[in-house]
């Protein structure tokens, strides 16, 4: 289940927050008050999205929102008064926050709470791709690194230690990997 955090210090839009989010979805919604509760929340939690009802009691919303947009990867909606014929922020050039200004629409909101959360599964997902790559970076790497272990100590042709490796590994129904990692703990003191 998705998890929402609404960060307001005013309690009736907190209460009017919660029931809209309830209305968006079957989401899990927590709620804090203030800027430093969010940030000792957000230690031991992991939220798929944050909203934030500016202006807060010990702070505007702006500082959180940069805060929350650095050391999280959740989405984070920031809703603020408009100040006329001004933008309503510079913190959407910094920062990917979506901006929502009061008086709010309520089905703006379910619509963005809604897009928030299938934007955030996508990139979520790119996320776990882009470590699964990584991790085969690092083994391929690791089996480079065996088979000039094996040219190095053994002379053998890159040809003869890529197949030495794999017969190895078919031979001892073990991973690749594995058998680079032996061959390193023998040659690589």
């Amino acid at each position: 289940m998705n998890k929402i955090l609404i960060v307001s210090s005013a309690a009736k839009s907190r209460e009017l927050l919660v029931d809209i989010v309830k209305e968006a979805g079957n989401y899990e919604v927590s709620f804090v008050s203030t800027s430093a509760e969010c940030k000792l929340l957000i230690r031991d939690f992991i939220f798929d999205l944050i909203i934030i009802n500016s202006p807060l009691y010990d702070e505007v919303g702006e500082n959180l929102t940069l805060y929350l947009n650095e050391k999280t990867n959740s989405s984070i909606i920031l809703i603020l008064k408009k100040a006329l014929n001004k933008p309503i922020s510079n913190i959407s050039k910094e920062s990917e926050v979506l901006l929502i200004e009061k008086p709010l629409n309520k089905m703006l909101l379910i619509n963005t709470i809604n897009l928030s959360m299938i934007y955030r599964k996508k990139i979520d997902s790119l996320i776990s791709e882009n470590e699964e790559l990584k991790l085969k970076i690092k083994e391929i790497k690791l089996i480079d690194r065996a088979k000039y272990t094996l040219m190095e100590y053994l002379r053998m042709s890159e040809e003869q230690a890529h197949r030495y490796i794999e017969k190895q590994a078919m031979d001892l129904r073990i991973k690749k990997i594995e058998v680079a990692k032996n061959i390193l703990k023998i040659y690589e003191v």
